[in-house]
């Protein structure tokens, strides 16, 4: 039986695991974010099968997130490039990574650091918010209604736990 799209559901969560949620997909755009373009690279980067593989870039394609530009035309050969939606997918990525190295790293600690180029310090990922700049925790925030609120699959629920619009 085929999976549900999450995209129809009224969650800007659910929507973005549509396009990225796959467990291959935030791998590939780590590689992608770091260089690795073209196919075979991220085949054998990853240990990925070749048809999963296609199949993800395909839709990373599809949704927008990576384009596919020819680097070799006979045989035909692509590398995968991120567009600017996908670009703007690394913050979530950063978090992705911050979140793994404090509760997956183990005593050896993160198998990769980020370093930030401007300032050369190695950094991770901090969720702020963007009128104050003050670091954002489950505790100091609340969720309200948005523009596009409205009950339906998947949020049969949550909106009654939401603040009301002000």
């Amino acid at each position: 039986m085929p999976k549900a799209a999450l995209s129809e559901m009224v969650c800007s969560i659910a929507r973005t695991l549509d396009a990225v949620g796959e467990r291959w997909t935030p791998l590939i755009l780590r590689d992608l974010f770091v260089g690795i373009a073209r196919f075979e690279d991220l085949r054998r980067d990853l240990g990925i099968a070749s048809n999963v593989l296609a199949a993800r870039l395909e839709a990373l394609q599809e949704y927008g997130i990576v384009e596919a530009r020819e680097y070799q035309s006979n045989p035909v050969r692509h590398e995968y490039v991120l567009t600017e939606q996908g670009r703007d997918f690394y913050p979530a990525l950063t978090m992705l990574i911050a979140w793994g190295d404090k509760w997956f790293a183990g005593e050896a600690g993160p198998p990769a650091l980020v370093v930030h180029r401007e300032c050369g310090h190695e950094t991770s990922g901090v969720v702020v918010c963007r009128e104050c700049g003050e670091p954002l925790t489950a505790d100091n925030v609340y969720w309200r209604h948005g523009p596009g609120a409205r009950r339906g699959p998947g949020t049969m629920l949550i909106g009654d736990r939401l603040e009301p619009p002000s």
